[in-house]
């Protein structure tokens, strides 16, 4: 028996009655960093001494770890890459290797009392490989990523000049596809209008890292300096993309003469934290109550 097509007008009520019944929509994470050393300002997240500032801004897909080290002093800092690391979980990666890489995970730049973290940074990568993380609580599933080695070597010893700046991005937090989870916190409970958030102290978070640079402010010197800023997942909460971006924000933009050209659209971002990062989750359909 030869089945009847369907007008178009009858197929689309049947897909808005469809829809009514429910919505799906995308879901995020977003991963908050407490740390004892360092102080919200502005845009980034500061470590700051009589000699160096540190300056992170961790806000992307999986969390790079980006910083920009800034040498307040009137004379040059050396900052020696071969004796500093990322202390992963309790494991150390080294920043430096005797190889050649495809993008330095360095970038000098010149800096000022104004200049920022996100503005400043020109080193996020692209190329990763992801390595097993050997963390207590590894049903959370993430892993620190690092940038493979190709093409140019970069220096073990850097200067930064007097009042200058350096833009370091070579490690990432985590899988951006891999949220954090357990068989009690996960999307069954979160809900449309609300985030769902558990939060750590540092002895029971899921995650925890050290920044660890090692500097002298004398060349070849042999007494080193160090700094050892350690950072822990406190917060982790699982949202929908509404609450996610926030709300519509329309800004005009206009020529160099002044005349208005169009309304750009943009999002509030309330989430949005220098010492946060997200991942983006798998789609969840919310029924009405």
């Amino acid at each position: 028996m030869k089945q009847k097509k369907l007008s178009p007008i009858i197929s689309i009520i049947i897909t808005l009655m469809m829809s009514s019944c429910g919505m799906v929509t995308s879901m995020y994470q977003v991963i908050e960093l407490s740390s004892k050393e360092t102080k919200l300002e502005k845009d980034s997240y500061v470590f700051e001494n009589s000699e160096l500032k540190i300056a992170y801004n961790f806000w992307t897909s999986g969390g790079k770890v980006s910083f920009f080290i800034t040498n307040k002093l009137d004379i040059p800092i050396y900052i020696d890459w071969d004796k500093s690391h990322l202390i992963y979980n309790g494991i150390s990666y080294d920043y430096w290797y005797d190889t050649e890489e495809t993008n330095s995970f360095y970038s000098s730049s010149f800096s000022s009392a104004s200049n920022t973290v996100s503005g400043a940074m020109v080193n996020y990568f692209a190329n990763s490989a992801y390595r097993n993380s050997q963390s207590s609580t590894a049903s959370y599933g993430n892993a620190v990523t690092v940038v493979e080695s190709s093409k140019t070597k970069p220096k073990k010893i850097i200067q930064i000049p007097p009042k200058s700046s350096v833009a370091v991005s070579k490690f990432s937090i985590s899988n951006p596809k891999t949220p954090f989870y357990s068989c009690d916190f996960n999307l069954k409970n979160t809900g449309y209008k609300t985030p769902s958030t558990n939060k750590f102290v540092k002895e029971e978070s899921p995650l925890s890292f050290r920044n660890y640079i090692t500097y002298t402010t004398t060349e070849n010197s042999i007494e080193k300096k160090s700094i050892d800023n350690e950072f822990f997942i406190s917060e982790i909460s699982f949202m929908t993309e509404e609450l996610f971006f926030g709300k519509t924000i329309t800004k005009k933009e206009c020529d160099i003469d002044g005349k208005e050209r169009v309304d750009s659209l943009s999002y509030s971002k309330p989430y949005k934290k220098p010492n946060a990062f997200y991942i983006k989750v798998k789609q969840k359909e919310f029924r009405p109550y």
